[in-house]
């Protein structure tokens, strides 16, 4: 059995994380080095070995960038809230890794966002649950997905038609989101929706 990750490490795969959920990409070594204030680079690759040791981290040899974050040791990242309603700001700092088993959720790239709204309100996602999302950046249409649109994020179905992206609720108080092929919005699926930790009653 891997070895917990120290507060560093932990602290470091937080770091990632907020990375990549507000650019799209990993930092390079040089960029942690600066975040922790490493003498060099040296320290960097000796966490990151240690990181993929423990399960933490994946990278493909030789490629730029690779770093990957795996679900920690140390439970599925909170990074922040999603709107279950009309959509609001993305929050894209990692708050606490959350001590939940990531065995109880499909994926291996799990992330969780705390609900806002009630617009999912009948297929049972309230406002304060937290939605467990795997990494993705595609769904099967009428699959529930966490999307960033421009630069807002929701918790919707998603829906294509002819072209057309219509993110629809659970809530027939709220209007469809609908995104027609003309239109210049930047719409990016932030991954799948596999499940629901509710603060008093456990996974659902």
């Amino acid at each position: 059995m891997s070895a917990a990750p120290t507060p560093r490490q932990q602290e470091i795969a937080e770091f990632l994380g907020a990375e990549f959920q507000r650019r799209g990409m990993m930092p390079t070594q040089r960029e942690i080095a600066d975040r922790f204030q490493f003498a060099s680079v040296n320290s960097v690759r000796s966490h990151i070995r240690l990181m993929e040791r423990k399960g933490m981290l994946a990278r493909q040899p030789g490629k730029a960038r690779s770093l990957r974050l795996i679900v920690s040791p140390a439970g599925i990242p909170l990074l922040g809230r999603i709107a279950a309603g009309n959509p609001a700001e993305a929050m894209q700092d990692v708050e606490e890794f959350l001590p939940v088993s990531p065995s109880m959720f499909r994926g291996s790239e799990l992330f969780a966002l705390r609900v806002k709204g009630d617009s999912m309100k009948n297929v049972g996602i309230l406002p304060g649950d937290i939605a467990v999302v795997n990494r993705r950046q595609d769904v099967t249409d009428g699959e529930i997905a966490a999307i960033l649109l421009d630069d807002d994020a929701t918790l919707k179905f998603v829906h294509r038609r002819n072209g057309t992206v219509t993110l629809r609720g659970a809530n027939p108080a709220f209007r469809d989101i609908v995104i027609r092929r003309d239109e210049s919005r930047l719409l990016r699926i932030l991954g799948k929706y596999v499940g629901l930790i509710r603060k008093h009653g456990g996974a659902v």
